[in-house]
């Protein structure tokens, strides 16, 4: 059993990782992509489709992570295994840059085969790091922890997401541009890689492998509480996913907006992501992270709404990321995975944490597919309606809400418990 003392230095440590972690984020898109990767991938010519491909990528990843896993069984350290994958994927990342040499027919399906061997190994890690975050963090102040812990790398996130628009536009947009920022979020991912080093790990459970596939099987067999959470949960991933990349391509193509602009919306996303984190927490201790996460869930529906009727103006967009950062990123994330947590199997955690993530992103890929293929047949659509252009964009935010609202209804009709 991990003594007290060891296990307040790890979570101290992984604060200073998240950190770390934070900055790779942010300068590369690495955790399931953002404004500045998107700007890459159109850079690059993508097209419509392809770019919901690229969406689908982060997806397909954690889709297939039970069998990656599955390749890594000789490991019976969650501490060495993580550290393998995070060296494999973060320093290396401003390798991508290099796809710019390929000739222009192949360059995006390289890029998004690329990102997605980066995108493997990143989700690879995720299971193992949850099964070890939840030996080292009390269950009674789970929720406070995470809120905290979130809140350090939000204040992070912020100069980080300025400073790497703030590098692109200054650096004209182009192959520069994208060097160095994949650089700087690089050198950051080998700080996150070694600070995992310094991290306690329980040695109790370093008696046999971290995964188990047959265990997988089992943990999907058992009625209850988690195979409900993850039913649920993947009817939601799916009406979520279909919102594809579309409402930054609409930023970038038919707002015109530039990367220092979209790095002060990362901002201001960040900055109500971190104030309200903690605050969610306290609520998820006190009353439940799954009436919380239902909560959640019912606001963030409306915000594809917010987007089928979006205006060019920041006066619209401002208030819209910073409910993004209030509902999703503060609220649906940390109750989704404190829920989890407290409704996962005793026995198997690593291989109930992977199907989950594995089962999810199924449904999450297969609506990132659909959003392809709705975008693409609604392509020639463009009238005006009052003050609104609508175009093929606006027809998947609208689809994308009516979608939601089933996702949550069907949500609201479940009963199971969640540890406060």
């Amino acid at each position: 059993m991990m003594e007290d003392y060891r296990k307040a230095h790890a979570r101290r440590i992984s604060i200073i990782e998240g950190s770390f972690a934070t900055v790779w984020g942010q300068f590369t898109g690495g955790f399931g992509g953002n404004s500045y990767l998107t700007g890459f991938f159109l850079w690059l010519g993508a097209s419509s489709f392809m770019m919901s491909v690229y969406g689908s990528v982060f997806a397909l990843a954690s889709m297939l992570q039970p069998f990656s896993l599955a390749l890594a069984r000789k490991f019976t350290s969650k501490k060495k295994l993580v550290q393998v994958l995070v060296w494999a994927s973060r320093p290396t990342f401003f390798t991508l840059i290099f796809i710019a040499f390929v000739k222009s027919g192949l360059r995006v399906w390289v890029a998004i085969f690329i990102l997605f061997l980066f995108s493997i190994m990143t989700s690879t890690a995720g299971a193992p790091w949850q099964s070890w975050m939840s030996e080292i963090v009390d269950m009674r102040t789970r929720g406070r922890y995470f809120g905290m812990r979130n809140f350090v790398t939000g204040a992070v996130a912020v100069p980080s997401a300025l400073l790497a628009g703030y590098i692109l536009d200054a650096l004209g947009k182009g192959f520069l541009a994208f060097a160095v920022v994949f650089m700087i979020g690089s050198v950051s991912g080998a700080f996150d890689a070694y600070m995992f080093r310094l991290q306690d790990e329980d040695i109790s459970t370093k008696r046999e492998s971290v995964f188990n596939l047959s265990l997988v099987l089992e943990a999907l067999k058992i009625p209850g509480d988690y195979r409900k959470f993850l039913i649920a949960f993947a009817f939601w991933n799916f009406s979520a996913a279909l919102i594809g990349p579309y409402p930054v391509v609409m930023l970038i193509n038919d707002f015109k907006y530039n990367y220092a602009m979209l790095g002060f919306l990362t901002v201001v996303l960040t900055i109500f992501s971190a104030l309200f984190q903690p605050l969610w927490g306290k609520f998820g201790d006190k009353h439940g992270y799954f009436k919380m996460l239902k909560l959640a869930l019912l606001f963030q529906s409306m915000l594809a709404f917010m987007w089928f009727v979006a205006v060019p103006s920041m006066y619209y967009v401002i208030p819209l990321y910073a409910l993004i950062g209030v509902i999703v990123m503060a609220g649906t994330l940390p109750m989704a995975f404190n829920t989890l947590m407290g409704v996962v199997p005793s026995f198997g955690k690593t291989e109930a944490f992977s199907a989950f993530t594995s089962i999810t992103s199924a449904s999450a890929f297969l609506g990132n597919i659909c959003s392809g293929l709705i975008v693409t047949s609604f392509s020639r659509v463009n009238f005006m309606l009052w003050v609104w252009d609508i175009n093929a964009y606006r027809v998947i935010f609208f689809i994308t809400f009516a979608v939601r609202l089933l996702a949550v209804f069907y949500m609201f009709r479940l009963t199971i418990r969640s540890f406060p």
